[in-house]
């Protein structure tokens, strides 16, 4: 079997990562452990795919190309099927399985999807379960991952347990990265460079001295300095709308260490109150 020439393998792999790249984008955004079985298969066809043409010369680029685009066809028909047919869906991908309802293990359920005590306590450790005793439900999706909704006494607090109104703050939106401007989030909020320029000014920095700094929807500020322009001693600054600096992990030891201080002063005030009293006595 002819092999290609060195000029032309890096010319093919180029086409062909480029129409892989395209097709997956086509394909839609899902992460590795979302894929369903078909998605998968999808995926590996066109991989196997895409390495013919640069294995041998005698197979055209545009052959690949049709099968590659066929493939990406097939899966958004696929893909449109499910989203209208429940009963395709499923038998597509099929149905997620509970395997804790009600606190309670569901054995003949993992006997049957073979699934085994390990694998579920192993994916209860990964999403922050120690013992399985604080789950309600545990659920193993189509993907593969475990969701799991814990029991109400081992569910952490939230305002609304306390009682205590929250405020909507919507996303933080990224300002700067690397002391660059990032412009399509100056544009969401209706802001210019000068702008920005202006309330990192204000709040003692430069822009081209800071590494990342965000904003949320309540108008505060965290800002990280490079650190070739952090001060010598370790500590920065975190900045919030105000302009005044926040928590930073050099500024929360020294906190720290005056919270500790002012203690021992305050037991040594308390003591030397009480000895007074019982020579009065």
């Amino acid at each position: 079997m002819p092999h290609i020439p060195l000029w032309q393998f890096p010319l093919r792999a180029l086409v062909l990562y480029l129409m892989v790249m395209v097709a997956l984008r086509i394909m839609g955004k899902r992460e590795i452990g979302q894929l369903s079985v078909f998605d998968l298969v999808v995926s590996i066809m066109i991989a196997e795919l895409s390495t013919l043409p640069m294995e041998d010369r005698r197979v055209p680029i545009w052959e690949a190309a049709i099968s590659i685009g066929s493939l990406v066809f097939f899966q958004l028909a696929v893909a449109f099927l499910q989203m209208k047919s429940h009963r395709f869906r499923h038998w597509i991908e099929g149905e997620p399985s509970v395997l804790i309802a009600h606190g309670r293990i569901c054995d003949r359920e993992m006997r049957r999807i073979r699934y085994t005590v390990h694998d579920l306590l192993t994916q209860l450790r990964e999403q922050g379960y120690a013992d399985v005793a604080d789950v309600e439900f545990a659920i193993l999706e189509t993907s593969g991952q475990l969701s799991v909704v814990p029991k109400p006494e081992a569910r952490p607090l939230t305002p609304r347990d306390l009682g205590i109104p929250a405020e909507e703050s919507g996303p933080a939106v990224t300002v700067v990265v690397d002391g660059k401007p990032v412009q399509s989030a100056l544009d969401r909020l209706g802001r210019d460079e000068a702008w920005l320029r202006e309330q990192l000014r204000h709040r003692g920095y430069a822009l081209e001295r800071v590494f990342y700094a965000r904003v949320n929807g309540r108008g505060e500020w965290w800002i990280d300095e490079k650190d070739e322009s952090a001060p010598s001693d370790g500590e920065g600054k975190v900045a919030d709308q105000g302009g005044e600096p926040g928590s930073h992990p050099g500024n929360a030891l020294d906190g720290a260490g005056r919270e500790d201080a002012q203690g021992a002063e305050k037991r040594e005030v308390e003591e030397q109150a009480a000895h007074d009293g019982e020579q009065q006595r």
